[in-house]
């Protein structure tokens, strides 16, 4: 590799994509950023982001797509890849890279964060997930999607703060200050609440948690139970990626929840994280450098 080849390292999420620009010797060349791009929800809008993200980074270099001078390789970390007919659309679509590597957001994010080294991650953003890679070996537990999976994530508080909010309207359980604060949310119609409650997506359900994190400092009783709630959903994840793990690896916790949650895990768990070192642009970028040296050295 040299400064001809062009790496462009790309996470794709439910809510924005990232990309990072490196030529082959290392020298940054860009960043940009683009919209939703999990192939699960829709391969053509995936495609958009990722180009969006990608033309901007380009235009902070005087390197254009499609120079003839240069080669284009692209390493793609992306929500949605965990259903085949989506990844199987998402890679018909014509493209212009000379290299394309699509792995899921979460392969990218583990590699990232532990430098290419073995390592797990625990993701807690709208959804969740645990990864780890372990002597060449991927496993992963969780992120399956909501409702039926991703316990413990923004779209599973979200809809659990609906849960109780309901309970008190009706009566059932006490009140507090974060529950009537959800209900004036909704303007104080209960109607109006239920409509859309049966209607949103994860990505709205997710939209109640900040104010769910505004309570929790305040010491709300449901608030901080619900923290925990999350928190023993994480623990579970975490055990379920220690049963299938030869050795003891290091953690890293993902996701604008999990500084959150971080104070209500299990002190095992919190015990063996460490920082991340590189991001997921950054983990795709490591994936497509590792392919392309593969390549060379054949």
């Amino acid at each position: 590799m040299n400064q001809y080849d062009i790496l462009i390292g790309v996470d794709g999420g439910g809510t924005k994509t990232k990309v990072e620009i490196e030529d082959g010797l290392g020298n940054k060349i860009g960043f940009g950023q683009g919209g939703p791009a999990n192939i699960r929800s829709s391969v053509p809008l995936s495609w958009q982001s990722i180009q969006n993200a990608v033309s901007q980074a380009l235009a902070q270099s005087p390197i254009k797509m499609g120079d003839k001078a240069y080669r284009f390789h692209i390493g793609l970390g992306l929500a949605g890849t965990e259903v085949p007919e989506a990844e199987e659309a998402f890679l018909k679509v014509p493209h212009p890279y000379n290299t394309l590597i699509l792995h899921s957001d979460a392969y990218a994010a583990c590699l990232g964060v532990h430098g290419g080294k073995d390592g797990a991650i625990i993701i807690i953003g709208t959804g969740t997930i645990g990864y780890q890679i372990e002597q060449g070996q991927i496993t992963r537990v969780g992120g399956w999607g909501f409702p039926h999976s991703d316990e413990g994530g923004g779209a599973w508080l979200g809809m659990e703060l609906c849960r109780l909010t309901f309970q008190w309207l009706d009566k059932r359980i006490k009140p507090s200050p974060l529950l009537e604060a959800v209900f004036e949310h909704f303007d104080y119609n209960i109607f109006g609440f239920s409509t859309w409650a049966n209607r949103a997506s994860p990505g709205q359900f997710g939209e109640l948690v900040p104010l769910l994190i505004s309570f929790i400092e305040k010491k709300d009783p449901h608030a901080i139970d619900l923290i925990k709630q999350s928190a023993k959903c994480i623990n579970s994840m975490w055990h379920g990626l220690e049963k299938q793990a030869k050795t003891k690896l290091t953690y890293c916790l993902l996701g604008g929840i999990a500084p959150f949650v971080e104070p209500y895990l299990d002190r095992r768990l919190r015990a063996r994280l460490v920082p991340r070192q590189f991001d997921a642009p950054q983990g795709a970028i490591l994936m497509l450098r590792k392919h392309l040296l593969s390549q060379e050295a054949k």
